[in-house]
């Protein structure tokens, strides 16, 4: 281990790497804040249990706790997380430290706060912050960053190229101007708390900024140095000078600690010694040969006076206006010649692991669509069933990383694999393939594992046993493939794998086909169909082996899939659901499947928001890989309102299930929800790259421009180009096509899009208006309001039948006002729409409850009441929903409210630069 560079020193008294000032007169902050408490000056050793919660510390091979790095006020070690078998950083803040102070501990908490409310990916997430119950101890799981830190890369191969710093602090810069926008400052930002990692080639590069763990939000009004007793916050050698003065600091100070941190970079050197010149020792850089633009930049960022430093978006310009890469011809040549030179002698040899693997966990794999060899017809859906089991077996060890079939199955069927691009995709390090060939009672089933890192095979094995061995066949080859990868099976989980799901293949064979079915729902217009279709084939199944549990949660999430898109929203159907969910407790008690699918009822059938969280905790503990129970999650806490923690749910499943159309489309109707339409088009775009042809998807992404610029023309084209390409699929994207009519006023493509509607509906989440509605809504604003009130009738003799078979439903009294409204029926279609929005407020659903209240100022725009019609749009406005700039500013919807004033300030706060 080399000596501790300049400015750095070893606590004598408790073992940390500390920063000191030149003239090393600043000790340890951690023993000087433990002093100036009334501690020990020689503290006793630090006891580190093994676990906290959730989470397992790391150990070395002889026991000592894995330590990533010491700090003023504890330690950061690596741990495991048992819940979603996943590394981490876990921060402890020193257990007798924490004792003693609460200004320590609360200190603590609003680290890890400010810290937890940053986004960006130069940015170290941080995934949870507690306090250990039993010991009282103060704790912060963070994202653990595969790499080495800055200072660490300095120490080791000395200064920096310029270009490469050039993309370091371009990264660093944008991270610094979402966290000026967050109202918060790192205090603290210097080399050793920016980690860099390999990105997608060689001379590509990563940039993660950890340990926000000095920042503060800047908008608290308490003195910033209370929570240190006096004490200094930062590191002397990259602190501003208004940090050394225990002046109020601003993202100012960040820029000032970047700019050291740049020229250290830059020279293995500090810009700064004993005493501070007036103007930093720019011949440091120029003997380093930084170019004069870099230099300028790099001087104003370290200006002694705060104000006169350059703003972090105008760093981020700056640096964003240079190109990241530039090769010299000449370079490139001798590159490729020297590579043509070592290729014959690297080609002998197993290729070592690249770059792009970089990160991905060693214990991680994706189980492809296997090929079906057989003759038989049905053949293909029985291979399909043999691959999704043995995914299901493999996913449910705790320590593997299994993605899911939904992010697999596009990589079937015929198609040409290049293994190595399918898991960068799919983020793993292994592949398994396999084939199935089904002759007469005969199986043989083969399979191999392959190391995609370097594309050799680790494993491969053939099987051939009579056909109803095939389950045994799986739990065989799962646990294979664990031994192969060096996992841990627990005994329940080795208990589950071995479990034959069913002992009837026919019920099997069915389930599987229904299973199909219900994969298809999101990205099919004919929900419904799919939906009754898999219900029947479930039936079938179950009622062949009664035992079959996966069948019986699977039939339960059909019925209440049913029940909660509307499709057949009564007690009946939630009747069948419930008795699903209690056959499946009531088989398995401890089931994971049986707890998942409570959940789903719970939530779908009942809003029961608490409980169905409850249920997904349980879950959880046996289905570690299941994407389902993080997406579930994510959306019962975006109906919450619970954005944040809604989107780390949406993230953990992404993560498992990489390329799901679903889980893609979802996590970007929350940020449509939030008017974040930037970072909604990016994952519809994502989604794109992996289903460019997709209807659906297309169409999300041109809503996404009407709804954020007003802007029609690229779901004009969308529509134009599906109905040239087949005329048939106007049905599947009436409800889009007759949206984007009436913002354009096209009164002929008006009534084409709403012929097209047929039985279906368009509106809202569950508020969805028929198409004899819009027919109403096409004559009033045609002004024929005799066609109008005839269509209006004839919607409200039709919703009234609705209202009586679901008194209940909030979302269909609105829609009954509404039709009363346009009707002239003012005071039935008032209460009506106040009568739904109490029985389905924001509190109870924000999304459904502000469609609600953008439904009642509709009802107040229809019967003459404008101003009461704009309270309630000051109200949606304000609040996560679908109202958009778009919608306001071209549906006739608002007509009756356009030349309001107030109408109009509504519309501006929606727009473009306002709300993003």
């Amino acid at each position: 281990m080399p000596p501790p560079p300049k400015n750095i020193a070893i606590c004598q008294t408790c073992g940390a790497r500390i920063e000191t000032t030149a003239s090393g007169d600043l000790g340890c902050l951690a023993c000087y804040l433990r002093a100036g408490l009334g501690g020990a000056a020689d503290p006793s050793p630090i006891e580190v249990p093994d676990s906290l919660g959730i989470y397992r510390i790391e150990r070395h091979e002889d026991g000592a706790p894995w330590i990533l790095g010491q700090g003023a006020m504890g330690v950061t070690y690596r741990a495991h997380d048992a819940s979603l078998n996943r590394p981490v950083a876990l921060k402890l803040i020193d257990a007798d430290f924490a004792r003693f102070s609460s200004m320590a501990r609360e200190r603590f908490m609003r680290e890890a706060r400010a810290a937890a409310s940053l986004r960006h990916p130069n940015v170290a997430t941080v995934y949870q912050l507690g306090i250990d119950e039993e010991t009282g101890q103060c704790f912060c799981a963070m994202e653990l960053i595969e790499g080495e830190t800055l200072e660490d890369c300095v120490r080791r191969s000395g200064p920096l190229p310029a270009q490469k710093v050039r993309e370091i602090a371009r990264q660093i810069a944008g991270a610094l101007v979402v966290a000026e926008k967050n109202g918060v400052i790192h205090r603290d930002l210097k080399p050793a708390n920016i980690m860099i990692t390999e990105s997608d080639g060689p001379d590509e590069i990563a940039i993660k900024i950890i340990d926000f763990g000095l920042a503060k939000a800047l908008g608290e009004t308490s003195d910033w140095r209370s929570l240190t007793d006096g004490g200094f916050i930062g590191t002397p050698a990259f602190a501003s000078p208004e940090q050394l003065a225990r002046s109020p600091v601003d993202v100012r100070s960040d820029i000032y600690s970047l700019g050291a941190t740049l020229w250290f970079l830059l020279t293995a050197q500090l810009p700064f010694g004993e005493t501070a010149p007036a103007r930093p020792p720019v011949a440091q850089l120029k003997a380093a040969r930084v170019p004069a633009s870099f230099i300028s930049l790099l001087v104003a960022m370290l200006a002694p006076e705060s104000a006169a430093r350059p703003a972090a978006a105008e760093i981020a310009a700056k640096l964003e206006a240079v190109p990241r890469h530039r090769a010299r011809t000449a370079f490139v040549i001798i590159g490729l010649a020297i590579a043509a030179l070592v290729v014959g002698y690297f080609f002998s040899r197993a290729r070592p692991v690249s770059p792009p693997f970089a990160g991905v966990p060693s214990k991680s794999l994706a189980v492809l669509p296997f090929q079906n060899l057989s003759d038989e017809n049905g053949g293909a859906n029985f291979t399909e069933g043999v691959q999704d089991e043995l995914l299901t077996k493999l996913a449910r060890i705790a320590d593997l990383k299994v993605v899911s079939r939904s992010s697999v199955m596009q990589y079937g069927k015929g198609k040409a694999r290049d293994l190595r691009s399918i898991a960068r995709e799919l983020g793993v390090a292994f592949i398994v393939e396999g084939a199935v060939r089904v002759v007469g009672q005969k199986v043989r089933i083969s399979a191999q594992l392959v190391d995609a890192r370097t594309n050799l095979y680790r494993w491969a094995q053939s099987y051939d046993r009579p056909v109803d061995d095939i389950f045994a066949i799986q739990s065989e080859i799962a646990q294979t493939i664990a031994e192969q990868l060096n996992a841990k099976i627990a005994p329940p989980e080795k208990a589950a794998i071995e479990q034959t799901p069913t002992h009837d293949l026919a019920a099997f064979a069915l389930s599987v086909q229904a299973n199909i079915l219900l994969g298809e729902i999101s990205s099919s217009p004919r929900g419904k169909e799919k939906l009754l279709q898999a219900a029947q084939l479930l039936a079938e199944a179950v009622a062949r082996d009664p035992n079959f549990l996966s069948a019986w949660c699977r039939l339960a999430s059909a019925h209440d899939s049913l029940y909660s898109l509307g499709f057949d929203r009564t007690s009946t159907r939630l009747s069948l659901a419930e008795s699903a969910v209690n056959t499946a407790l009531r088989l398995q008690p401890n089931a994971g499947e049986a707890h998942l699918a409570r959940a789903r009822h719970l939530y779908q059938g009942y809003l029961a928001y608490d409980a169905a969280l409850g249920e997904l905790t349980i879950a959880r503990d046996t289905l570690p890989n299941h994407p389902g129970i993080f997406a579930l999650a994510g959306e019962i806490y975006r109906q919450q309102g619970k954005w944040d923690q809604s989107a780390q749910e949406f993230e953990n499943a992404i993560s498992l299930a990489p390329r799901d159309i679903y889980l893609l489309k979802e996590t970007s109707l929350s940020y449509e929800l939030l008017h974040r339409y930037r970072d909604a088009a990016t994952l519809l775009d994502r989604a794109l790259l992996i289903k460019p042809d997709n209807s659906n998807l297309r169409l999300e992404r041109g809503l996404i421009d009407l709804k954020w610029h007003a802007n029609t023309r690229p779901l004009h084209a969308v529509i134009a180009s599906i109905l040239a390409k087949d005329p048939g699929a106007a049905s599947d994207i009436a409800g889009v096509w007759s949206l984007l009519a009436f913002c354009e006023r096209d009164r002929a493509t008006i009534d084409r899009a709403i012929a097209a509607l047929g039985d279906g509906s368009y509106g809202p989440g569950s508020l969805q208006l028929r198409r004899i509605f819009w027919e109403g809504f096409a004559a009033r604003i045609r002004g024929d309001t005799a066609a109008a009130a005839r269509a209006f009738k004839a919607a409200r003799a039709e919703q009234e039948r609705k209202v009586v078979s679901a008194p209940d439903f909030g979302p269909a009294l609105s829609v009954l006002g509404l039709i009363d409204a346009g009707l002239g029926r003012k005071e039935d279609a008032i209460r009506e729409g106040r009568r739904a929005a109490e029985m389905l407020p924001l509190s109870r659903d924000p999304i459904n409850g502000a469609h609600t209240i953008e439904f009642l100022a509709n009802i107040y725009a229809w019967s003459g009441e404008p101003a009461l019609a704009c309270d309630q749009l000051d109200i949606v406005a304000k609040v996560p929903g679908t109202l958009s700039y778009g919608e306001l500013k071209l549906s006739p919807m608002w007509d009756d409210l356009r030349r309001r004033p107030r109408f109009k300030r509504i519309v501006a706060s929606l727009a473009p630069g306002v709300s993003q």
